[in-house]
């Protein structure tokens, strides 16, 4: 019986290869597009889950919103150890960027060539209690329990040395030595971890530094509680931060991936609304595919109805022809998965490029198993209307010629078609906004000049801030295509290291955050900040540079912007030039010499804050910006790290566009808009084949009036706009369904913009419109060869 089933189904689908075609690809692709989504969704929630006792580890973190500013994931070590006695705290694990001590080096030489550590972190010795790694060699509680031991991964010891065994070797720094006290293998790729070296933390670090501080907590802790306690004593501690409202609280280590992430993190998290959009657009995409798939054996369904009446005549039950039918579904649904698997093969690198992961498929795992059960359930229910409805065929009515089934299967029909129409018009209204907002994104005025602009990044001061003649600037200065240069300590396109408030000479003394940044000489020109009074930073002016005398008092030169000096008072920005500004607690004397037009630091998330630029800088680690003439720009990289790697003896310079930098602040949103673009393409094509099954099985049901109507004199474009007709009416049903959804779901996306565009009407009538047309197209080019049928041809047997 099941060989006869088959033998069936093959000779049905020779039979009609267009709608098995139609069927197998349209399911394909929306299972292809969900199984990609499901090990994007598999990877990015996996982050961090194989670290240990990770349900119970949380990272402190410091809400600066109420200042303007924005949640970053460091805090004080000194109020997390007034928690170490706490009944519901169980240990505590304190890691922090080693550039901030003082103490260290990352500057080493290895044969006479100078390297930069990567990722250099210090940690305390119980690392092994809260972050899972695989020891290679030595011991790494030893090594972060001395001083000037380091511990590095396998990545980094084959950088430095050409191998990995090189437990004991040593590096030399401007400042002594390291020895190599342990190798670790390189941590996966799925934690929010990001580190190459480990040093022992100071201790006096330890105990008044700030950095990542991670809890242990026992089970069932009240976790708000434990926010509330970290609040109050670190609002005791500093009186600023009670004063300003800012708070402290905890966050699962599971959730940093997707929920944290700002400047202080180690690498670049997801984006859970990203997460959530490309789950949203798979399962839509399977839905349309569901849908499709019924709505296609439903309209062949007409074609078979006399097979089906012949068969009960016969003697078939109802039991094997649902059998019969649900085989000839199942066959579809593995071809479809087998063609679907292809598919992932083919796009998964791609895939990886766009989102920026490695995710791999294996056929002899779990997951394999559970994509294969899923499309068995999926094809089994998709495949189960569609059976029920043919076996219940009456053998009588069908083999006389009446096909008609009643309105259930058409209504059916119609509001699948309604949900697909609504979903196209809002993809597409989506995809309009998301474009228009990452163009006002791409456009903004953010003060200074993305174009044309190289990013040196992480060197030492040393060679970046120094009032005399610089060796490396004159040398980056002769190259071709180098307009001019200058160092900076702040990443414009990532958010402020630091702020000041000073006392103005009219007494002001301006509430909120002032990002301070420090630079070198020609700022403005070169950064492309708008000079609207006075002066750029030049070495004509060497005393303007950064100055500090024996007692600590400093004096420094300061330009200011627009917006910085209208909230001072000085609506005359000619007038701010000169004036002298002091701040009491850095005993700090500024020189205004310059106003430019505002400058907004960061992403279009960000506010936009009064920012100061001061000459000169007292910062480890800073960046050279150049500004560059018609050249190219990728050849010209290539000569910048030349150059650099030369005069300060590095193998590894990194040399960006800040252009690009800018873009990459924006990355889960581009990310967005690629995923709703070809998402949206995908559902829309999709679409049209759910349009053409449902037009398939209405135009075939009206035949006879289509004939009758031709009899009587009708044109072929007034049958094709009669048949067009009702399809055009669910389309406008589907609008007015989509039209308020895509508002407010819309809306709230905008809502995450400091700078936002406003929805415009255009773009609703654009995607009706479009849909509109083509549902005509589908529906026209099905009805238009009904139209064009001879009507004896239809009429005859009557």
């Amino acid at each position: 019986m099941i060989v006869n089933y088959f033998v069936t189904a093959l000779r049905a689908i020779k039979k009609d290869q267009q709608h098995f075609f139609l069927n197998v690809i349209g399911f394909s692709i929306g299972i292809a597009a969900a199984i990609l989504m499901a090990l994007y969704a598999q990877h990015e929630l996996s982050y961090d889950k194989y670290q240990p006792d990770s349900e119970r580890v949380y990272l402190g973190h410091t809400d600066y919103t109420a200042r303007g500013l924005q949640i970053i994931r460091t805090s004080s070590f000194s109020v997390a150890d007034k928690l170490k006695n706490h009944s519901q705290v169980e240990a505590i694990f304190k890691f922090t960027d080693a550039q901030s001590l003082d103490q260290t080096n990352n500057l080493i030489q290895v044969d006479g060539t100078y390297h930069t550590l990567n990722h250099f972190y210090a940690a305390t010795r119980n690392i092994l209690d809260f972050i899972a790694l695989d020891i290679l060699a030595g011991d790494i509680t030893q090594a972060l329990s001395q001083p000037n031991l380091l511990v590095l991964s396998e990545t980094e010891a084959l950088r430095l040395f050409g191998e990995s065994q090189v437990l004991g070797r040593t590096l030399d720094h401007a400042d002594g030595q390291y020895t190599i006290g342990a190798i670790f293998k390189d941590l996966p790729e799925n934690t929010h971890f990001r580190f190459n070296s480990l040093i022992a933390m100071p201790n006096q670090y330890a105990l008044n530094g700030v950095g990542n501080v991670y809890f242990k907590l026992h089970q069932n802790t009240d976790i708000a509680a434990i926010d509330k306690l970290l609040t109050s004593e670190a609002q005791k501690e500093n009186s600023w931060q009670a004063k300003n409202g800012i708070t402290t609280f905890l966050m699962n280590l599971e959730k940093l991936h997707l929920h944290s992430n700002d400047l202080f993190v180690m690498k670049k998290g997801g984006s859970l609304t990203l997460l959530q959009i490309c789950i949203a657009l798979s399962v839509i995409l399977i839905l349309i595919a569901s849908i499709n798939f019924i709505n296609l054996n439903i309209a062949q369904s007409v074609k078979r109805a006399k097979e089906v009446g012949v068969r009960k005549a016969l003697g078939a039950t109802k039991t094997q022809l649902v059998a019969q039918f649900m085989t000839e579904s199942l066959l579809v649904v593995f071809l479809s998965g087998l063609l679907a698997f292809a598919m992932v093969e083919i796009s998964l690198p791609a895939f990886n490029q766009l989102m920026e992961r490695q995710l791999s498929f294996s056929y002899a795992s779990e997951f394999m198993l559970a994509a294969s059960a899923v499309i068995f359930v999926v094809g089994l229910l998709s495949g189960l209307y569609p059976a029920l409805f043919i076996a219940s065929f009456r053998a009588k009515r069908v083999l006389s010629g009446d096909l008609v089934r009643g309105g259930t299967p058409a209504f059916v029909q119609k509001l699948t078609l309604c949900f697909q129409s609504a979903l196209s018009v809002g993809l597409i209204i989506a995809v309009s906004s998301l474009y228009q907002q990452m163009s006002l994104i791409d456009q903004l005025q953010v003060g200074y000049e993305k174009s044309s602009r190289l990013v040196i990044k992480n060197l030492q001061t040393e060679a970046l801030f120094t009032p005399d003649h610089n060796r490396l600037f004159t040398a980056l200065n002769s190259l071709t295509g180098v307009a001019q240069v200058t160092s900076i300590d702040t990443d414009l396109t990532n958010d402020m290291l630091d702020d000041m408030r000073v006392t103005w000479p009219n007494g002001e003394q301006i509430e909120g955050t002032q990002p301070l940044v420090r630079t070198g000489f020609h700022a403005v020109d070169t950064l492309g900040l708008k000079l609207l009074a006075g002066r750029d930073f030049s070495p004509e002016f060497s005393s303007d540079w950064y100055t500090e005398d024996k007692e600590g008092n400093k004096t420094v030169s300061v330009i200011v912007t627009r917006r910085l000096a209208e909230l001072a008072g000085y609506q005359d920005l000619q007038s701010i030039v000169g004036v002298t500004v002091t701040e009491p607690l850095r005993k700090l004397t500024g020189k205004i010499v310059g106003v430019v037009e505002n400058v907004k630091i960061g992403s279009a998330r960000q506010l936009a804050l009064p920012v100061s630029f001061h000459l000169g800088s007292n910062r480890n680690i800073g960046h050279i910006v150049i500004k560059v003439a018609n050249t190219d720009l990728t050849k010209l990289s290539r000569e910048i790290q030349k150059i650099v790697s030369k005069q300060l003896n590095l193998s590894n310079v990194e040399v960006t566009r800040l252009s690009d930098d800018y873009a990459n602040a924006h990355k889960n949103e581009l990310q967005a808009l690629k995923m709703v673009e070809i998402f949206s393409f995908l559902a829309i094509f999709l679409t049209c084949l759910g349009t053409f099954g449902l037009a398939s099985f209405a135009i075939l049901g009206r035949q006879k009036e289509v004939a009758i109507r031709k009899v009587l004199g009708a044109s072929r474009l007034s049958l094709v706009n009669l048949l067009a007709k009702e399809f055009l009416l669910l389309v406008a049903i589907s609008i007015v369904i989509a039209y308020p959804l895509s508002y407010w779901l819309i809306g709230e996306w905008l809502a995450n913009f400091n700078e936002r565009i406003e929805q415009t009407v255009w773009v609703y009538l654009v995607a009706a419109a479009f849909i509109s047309m083509l549902t005509w197209l589908t529906v026209a080019s099905l009805a238009f060869k009904a139209a064009s049928s001879r009507p004896s041809l239809i009429l005859r047997d009557e």
